[in-house]
């Protein structure tokens, strides 16, 4: 059995999404495994809909089992977040390749670009430092060493979010010495953050005479953006995301940053500089000392502007006050997923966990409560995962209940087999 992995957010599931576990299967993959960030995204955001909905949608798009990336790396930088999924899907020890989206489907470059990347990250660390501390952001520093070091074609990858997390999950493989092999899916239509729709339809189409069935391919944020502003985007997702998107927008359990606006000013305000500086990503002094200035801001925005900078991008910021919010300290984000939690699988899933049955390396479970007994590693990350997802039901348009995550039961599907 060629078992495939994905790492991915589904924040919603769109149909770019769709095209891309087409594609794995089309590779010949029998089963796909989806590590999947939980409530928080990479980005410093809530996801729209909660992890089991969104884990039980990535069963009927075409993946088999679906585990959860917990919060620690979910909120975390691309090496971070790479490493966390990596890890996991490595665990398993059944897993053949990783397949990810990307704006460049050289694997041959992207290779080269992560070598050089590793290059600037060990040998030249110390310039990155000295020039990021001069005011300008990481990427553009780390960029342009690429191009010194190697050319600009190499250099260019680095200008694409999902280049960038492509080279994070292959240095992320080569650090484990997996034997996962990378498979690179160049992203159809829409880039990453883009406010441009693209079609299915031939390209020789004129878009007034697109016929009315056509999918509508745009990323994850433009997709979010017509849900905040009330666009139609039924075209944008399957049918079966779109049904759970109005339904949850219909029951209040669609969540929404904003929602946080007012414990996240909370927590700002009844901080010491000493302890912002003990949270994840805020780094050198500095940094917590803008955060505690800021503390007289009276809105999200208002914060936010205080504390953006060429060196702080606004990714970060938003990742760090939600870090401040759930507790995710420094060491916490520089040590590795201790379980693997499941929370979704069909019979192929099943399959799965049978063949890597007394291989895995970390545990795997559905039940939060019984792999937060796996040793003080698992619970101090079991028990963040839950205080994580107490505060999402906050982000809810209904205030959800507390303790759910401890309670909550999966659904297993026994009817499907991709």
């Amino acid at each position: 059995m060629k078992v495939s992995g994905v790492i991915c957010e589904y924040n919603p599931l769109h149909n770019g999404h769709i095209h891309h576990l087409k594609t794995v299967r089309e590779n010949g993959a029998d089963a796909v495994v989806a590590v999947m960030s939980g409530n928080f995204m990479q980005r410093g955001d809530v996801a729209v809909m909660e992890k089991l909905t969104r884990a039980n949608l990535a069963l009927q798009a075409g993946a088999d089992m679906v585990v959860e990336l917990p919060v620690i790396w979910s909120l975390s930088p691309a090496d971070q977040f790479a490493a966390g999924g990596i890890t996991i899907l490595d665990a398993l020890q059944v897993v053949n390749e990783i397949s990810f989206g990307c704006e460049c489907g050289d694997l041959e470059l992207l290779k080269e670009a992560a070598d050089i990347c590793r290059i600037c990250q060990t040998e030249y660390a110390d310039t990155l430092r000295h020039f990021t501390r001069k005011g300008n952001s990481y990427p553009a520093v780390l960029q342009e060493l690429v191009t010194q070091l190697a050319n600009e074609e190499v250099a260019a990858v680095l200008s694409h979010p999902n280049n960038t997390l492509a080279i994070a999950y292959l240095n992320a493989l080569k650090d484990r010495n997996s034997r996962i092999k990378p498979f690179a899916v160049q992203r159809k239509g829409a880039a990453h953050d883009s406010m441009t729709v693209y079609t299915d339809a031939p390209a020789n189409v004129k878009p007034e005479v697109i016929n009315d069935d056509s999918d509508l391919f745009a990323s994850a944020s433009y997709v979010r953006r017509c849900l905040d502003d009330g666009t139609d985007c039924r075209r944008m997702v399957p049918s079966s995301a779109w049904k759970e998107i109005i339904s949850a927008q219909k029951s209040g359990s669609f969540a929404s940053l904003r929602n946080l606006e007012r414990i996240i000013l909370y927590k700002i305000r009844t901080m010491e500089p000493e302890e912002i500086a003990q949270i994840a990503e805020v780094g050198a002094q500095g940094l917590a000392n803008r955060i505690y200035q800021a503390r007289t801001a009276s809105s999200l925005d208002e914060l936010m502007e205080h504390l953006r900078t060429k060196r702080y991008p606004a990714a970060r910021l938003r990742r760090i006050l939600l870090h401040i919010l759930i507790g995710i300290t420094k060491d916490d984000i520089y040590s590795l997923p201790p379980y693997g939690r499941i929370l979704a699988f069909n019979n192929t899933g099943r399959k799965i966990l049978a063949l890597s049955k007394g291989i895995r390396s970390i545990p795997f479970a559905e039940s939060l409560k019984r792999l937060s007994l796996q040793g003080d590693a698992a619970l101090r990350c079991a028990t963040l995962e839950s205080k994580a997802t107490d505060i999402y039901q906050l982000a809810c348009g209904n205030i959800g209940k507390a303790g759910s995550d401890f309670r909550c039961r999966i659904k297993i599907t026994n009817n499907q087999e991709n």
